[in-house]
């Protein structure tokens, strides 16, 4: 009991300071995509785009095809291609529950006025579809001599039915899709040795070449190909490639096993064709997590199979041995701050701690949680303000669920701050900067994902904030809201926290009410049409 109040009386004050994690209204179903465009932050809600500018949630128009709105949905991620928008968006058909499987793909740019909308003939009433994805996803896109190549799922295409879509790439060049035929496609149900292609982490462009992976379905494990613009072929079909493909001093290397014996790093020379063991891994190789290496100082930083760190630097590979025997070692992807490098370390169980190199010693150090009990750090980081950011999960308060917050260390003490309300928390996925707070997934009570932010912008501290058709001033006491059209139908009155502090029914066209603290609040107005307007004011 003393360890669970030492750590509150660790986060409780933080709020005081108007940094703490606060919830936006009106992001429910967050799809935990957000990115900066155009001066806003960008992501979808409820599969549909909309933006923030830092003060309101704006709903997109519908893209549309032919001057008939789409009615589809954003499912993945939102990338800048060209300085547009770029996102994958499918229709889906809703005529019958048994055809409802079936879309037509849509690719999509937006270049922060107008929409440009591109049809995938090969994708019409057929499962599948170009995917966009970020993070270590194997769809995630990567551009090539100008172009971006995509991953088209597999799918039972029957539109037009000579074209069999099964895992092709795409290039697009901001004005054409152009399938890349995969030809090494095989329809043999009984060898089952289609050859899928992955990008993300498993791709790299290497002197005007596309490198990139090719999975077998059957158990034939993955091979590299390389893709020169015009044709794509295996550089090797009996070696088995791991992934952690990287550049090093200009050149190429990769994981790799040359056979049962002699797997770990290998160069591949392209003049030569050849693939020479750069420096072996002792067994088991790298094999399920193939994040690329971090580089760093003419070094590269590799997590193994083994659960070690490795560095290479071109000449010879060093494993670093873990602090504690027993432990499970290195589980997350290295990342640079200040001029160590820090990852997820698993001790024993499932208690996982901030793991720190400093280049050039012997030996890892791990920074300790909280409190022993302490589920511990996410595999997720993001710098920002001088600080490195991820989830903290506390040891469990209930049977089932452990909350997830957000924490942060500043190169000496770990900190974790308070959520909201009693929701599962900050979710281990996408970060991103927007002017100066740091936004983030957050699941509230309800088990509904929205968007959260922690920083140090204040919000607005005028005390009359006006909205379209909507007002707020002080009334005597307290504010008074004032609709010129719609009746008012519910008034939600939120801290800078995102705790909800007032909940009311309202049926005229002017509600008043009173706040008993002082602080910086969000007011949402919900009209009898349905719109909301949020409103910001200062008591």
């Amino acid at each position: 009991m003393k360890k669970k109040q030492l750590f509150l009386t660790l986060m409780l004050p933080l709020g005081l300071f108007g940094q703490s994690v606060v919830v936006i209204p009106n992001t429910e179903k967050y799809g935990e995509n957000g990115i900066v465009y155009d001066n806003s932050l960008f992501f979808s809600k409820n599969y549909k785009l909309v933006k923030f500018d830092g003060v309101s949630v704006t709903g997109m128009p519908e893209p549309s095809y032919n001057n008939q709105p789409i009615a589809g949905q954003l499912r993945g991620s939102i990338i800048v291609y060209n300085n547009k928008l770029c996102y994958s968006y499918d229709y889906y058909n809703p005529e019958s529950p048994i055809f409802s499987h079936l879309n037509k793909d849509y690719l999509i740019t937006y270049d922060g006025a107008n929409y440009n909308v591109f049809l995938n003939p090969y994708y019409v009433y057929a499962e599948g579809g170009i995917t966009i994805e970020d993070g270590e996803s194997n769809y995630k896109p990567i551009e090539y001599n100008g172009k971006l190549i995509l991953k088209s799922n597999s799918t039972n295409a029957n539109y037009p039915a000579s074209q069999p879509s099964y895992f092709h790439l795409w290039s697009f060049d901001g004005q054409i899709l152009t399938r890349i035929n995969n030809p090494y496609y095989f329809n043999d149900p009984f060898t089952n040795s289609t050859l899928t292609p992955h990008l993300g982490n498993w791709a790299l462009v290497y002197n005007n070449d596309l490198y990139f992976a090719y999975t077998y379905t059957g158990s034939y494990g993955s091979r590299i190909a390389k893709f020169d613009g015009t044709n794509i072929a295996l550089l090797e079909d009996n070696f088995i490639y791991h992934g952690g493909i990287f550049n090093l001093a200009n050149n190429l290397y990769f994981k790799m096993s040359l056979s049962s014996v002699n797997e770990g790093l290998v160069n591949y020379i392209p003049a030569s064709n050849t693939f020479v063991l750069a420096g072996s891994i002792p067994p088991p190789l790298f094999s399920t997590v193939n994040y690329k290496p971090l580089i760093h100082n003419s070094k590269a930083y590799l997590s193994t199979e083994n659960k070690k760190l490795s560095v290479f630097d071109g000449a010879i590979l060093s494993q670093i041995n873990n602090p504690v025997s027993g432990d499970k070692g290195v589980v997350g992807s290295p990342v640079l701050f200040g001029n160590d490098v820090f990852f997820q370390y698993q001790g024993t169980g499932d208690k996982y701690f901030l793991g720190k190199y400093t280049p050039g010693d012997t030996s890892l150090s791990i920074i300790s949680n909280l409190s022993a009990g302490d589920t511990g750090i996410g595999a997720k980081f993001k710098e920002f303000n001088g600080a490195l950011y991820f989830t903290y999960k506390t040891s469990a308060v209930s049977p089932n669920v452990a909350p997830s917050y957000l924490a942060k260390y500043d190169g000496n003490t770990i900190t974790v701050f308070p959520n909201p309300d009693n929701g599962q928390g900050v979710q281990d996925s996408k970060f991103v900067v927007y002017g100066n707070d740091l936004y983030f997934p957050y699941k509230n009570a309800a088990g509904i994902i929205n968007m959260a932010k922690y920083g140090t912008t204040v919000l607005s501290t005028k005390e009359t904030v006006k909205d379209v058709g909507v007002s707020i001033f002080k009334d005597n006491n307290g504010f008074s809201v004032v609709s010129k059209t719609e009746k008012i139908r519910k008034i939600e009155v939120l801290d800078a926290s995102g705790r909800e502090i007032l909940n009311a029914k309202a049926n005229a066209q002017k509600y008043s009410f009173e706040i008993g603290i002082h602080g910086v609040f969000i007011v949402n107005v919900t009209l009898d049409n349905g719109k909301v307007s949020t409103l910001k004011i200062k008591n």
